[in-house]
């Protein structure tokens, strides 16, 4: 293996609440009405009645509404823990020269924030953008390309970029939108499947339950 793209949430920490419904619940949004601006304009890009980035424009207007400050943000990733064994799994994939990477539709600023000095250990980061004004208030979501299907397209364009095979790539997720990663022919490992069907074999070529160290990939990732 050349290089491993990983999602973040759920993948390399463990579970947490969604960030983003995090934030709207602690901007005072009722998340239990269904009429919700959170619920409409993700149901508008699911539908593809938006783009990714209109989807992004849409919530960042929400935000600033509430004036979503920087400040708030560790507040926000308190409970977001890396998963056991972390620091020993990247240092061994590191060792083996493997490149790292991480393709979430989580930000920049809460991944860097949860990793710490682990940051050090990744090529990339590729998630969206929180980007604050001098005051630390919120003026925009720069959305990433890379979620969804742009997942796939990712790992397409890093095969491009670096002349490799698909079977020199993998990738490795836990959720309903890691599912188009397969689309990119390479590798697909699913570990503890939230909202995605770990047993479909199109998706997933090899499905890990019950992971609570990620060491435990370490055999499938070295092959």
């Amino acid at each position: 293996m050349k290089a491993i793209m990983f999602d973040f949430d759920g993948t390399l920490t463990k579970k947490a609440p969604n960030i983003w419904r995090k934030i709207w619940t602690a901007l005072g949004y009722d998340l239990t009405d269904k009429t919700c601006e959170y619920y409409t304009q993700f149901k508008d890009f699911f539908d593809k009645k938006i783009e990714y980035q209109e989807w992004c424009n849409q919530t960042c207007e929400s935000f600033k509404r509430k004036t979503l400050n920087k400040s708030l943000m560790p507040s926000l990733i308190a409970d977001i823990e890396l998963m056991d064994g972390f620091e020993e799994f990247i240092k061994t994939l590191k060792h083996n020269h493997i490149s790292l990477h991480i393709v979430s539709g989580n930000f920049v600023e809460v991944i860097e924030m949860v990793l710490g000095k682990n940051v050090k250990y990744f090529d990339s980061i590729n998630a969206n953008t929180l980007e604050f004004d001098d005051n630390d208030n919120l003026i925009n979501i720069k959305g990433t390309n890379y979620d969804f299907e742009g997942k796939a397209q990712f790992l397409i364009e890093y095969k491009e970029k670096y002349n490799l095979n698909t079977e020199d790539i993998c990738f490795v997720g836990n959720g309903e939108n890691d599912e188009y990663a397969h689309l990119s022919g390479c590798k697909t490992i699913c570990i503890n499947p939230e909202n995605t069907n770990g047993n479909n074999k199109t998706m997933w070529h090899t499905t890990l339950n019950n992971v609570n160290n990620l060491n435990l990939l370490l055999e499938e990732l070295l092959k």
